[in-house]
């Protein structure tokens, strides 16, 4: 497990849960160890900064947070010590910090993690061994973050193994759960893989047999958004609906905007000239670079989300075709691919993915 421990903060009359760990952050002229933490919101804390998993990366990116500071450089371990750096070698990176991280938040909203994402790939794999599904499990696989992937089967006689075996090529040499030894992929080898899996989902089936659940506690993925159509939107669209950029009309404040994407990024200035170029835009993806450029209105990182699930709200309100398609997807967790954002992409925080969740329950509930 990652070295975390137990944190919580107060937003209004609610007390948001999260995880800690140490890290050594800059100061003006030292260094001092202190906590990072995650919230199930997904803010990321440090010191009083208080920023999300785009501002974490850039902290490492510029040195703000550290793992291993400068040898000699001064170090303050606050109401213990002074001195200088020792010489530090960290086993972790900072993505794979970040990766651990992101595996907390979706653990404190009980959602998988990374390593229960790839088991139910696998599973899903083991049930139907199509190429579609290999690839989920090999995207699934290397999102586990590479010091962890060794448990994700949770399993310590064999380790990863069995899933290596599966993603590897026939005649491929793999190294075995001894680093001393190596294996070659056979089709014999890769049916015990399959083998493996497929007793491994009995027994999980037989146990949820025996306990009282409200519903499944996992279901494999789907990926949604990361495509773009330069010569038109396939017709039928399919999942491609759910995508913010889909042209959909949508309604804020009074005015209507192309799609989710026009109206999300026009409302986030409030310069007018800037607002109505955006609106304007030809295509989501237009509105969106042009959104990037204008001056922000203050106050937006609190009011974004409130913001985009509005919108969301309003698309499949007016668009009843679009909410059939939403709530075809079932209880299916949506993993939204959007690769400008890791705070609205399952890459991040998958905020985007979370609030069309959020938005199909309502749906549901509606026809109640």
């Amino acid at each position: 497990m990652p070295d975390s421990t137990p944190t919580s903060r107060t937003v209004g009359d609610d007390v948001v849960e999260g995880r800690q760990r140490l890290v050594f952050i800059r100061n003006s002229n030292y260094y001092a160890l202190g906590t990072l933490g995650v919230f199930a919101d997904g803010a990321v804390l440090w010191n009083h900064e208080t920023t999300d998993f785009n501002g974490l990366r850039a902290a490492f990116d510029d040195g703000t947070l550290t793992l291993t500071p400068p040898e000699g450089a001064p170090l303050v371990i606050d109401g213990t010590a002074t001195g200088t750096v020792p010489a530090l070698k960290s086993r972790l990176t900072p993505e794979l910090v970040i990766g651990e991280l992101a595996d907390e938040v979706d653990r404190l909203n009980d959602r998988p993690d990374s390593s229960r994402r790839c088991w139910n790939a696998v599973l899903a794999y083991a049930a139907d061994p199509t190429a579609a599904h290999l690839e989920l499990v090999r995207e699934a696989y290397h999102a586990v973050p590479g010091h962890r992937r060794v448990f994700v089967l949770g399993d310590m006689d064999h380790h990863d193994v069995p899933v290596r075996i599966l993603l590897a090529e026939a005649g491929e040499t793999i190294p075995a759960r001894n680093p001393d030894r190596t294996l070659t992929v056979t089709p014999e080898l890769r049916e015990w893989a399959l083998g493996y899996f497929r007793r491994s989902e009995a027994g999980v089936a037989g146990e949820q047999a025996r306990r009282v659940a409200d519903g499944p506690e996992t279901t494999v993925p789907l990926v949604v958004g990361g495509t773009v159509y330069p010569s038109g939107w396939p017709d039928p669209a399919g999942l491609e609906v759910l995508q913010i950029d889909y042209p959909a009309a949508v309604t804020h404040g009074g005015r209507e905007y192309a799609s989710v994407m026009h109206a999300y990024w026009a409302l986030s200035t409030d310069d007018t000239g800037w607002h109505d170029r955006i609106a304007a835009a030809p295509r989501g993806i237009d509105a969106r670079s042009l959104g990037e450029e204008a001056p922000r209105r203050a106050g937006w990182p609190a009011a974004r989300l409130g913001v985009m699930a509005a919108l969301l709200r309003d698309k499949f309100e007016r668009h009843p075709a679009m909410a059939e398609t939403l709530l075809s997807t079932g209880d299916a967790r949506l993993r939204y691919n959007d690769r400008g954002s890791e705070f609205w992409s399952s890459r991040g925080a998958d905020w985007l993915g979370r609030l069309l969740e959020l938005v199909r329950s309502e749906l549901v509930t509606r026809e109640w």
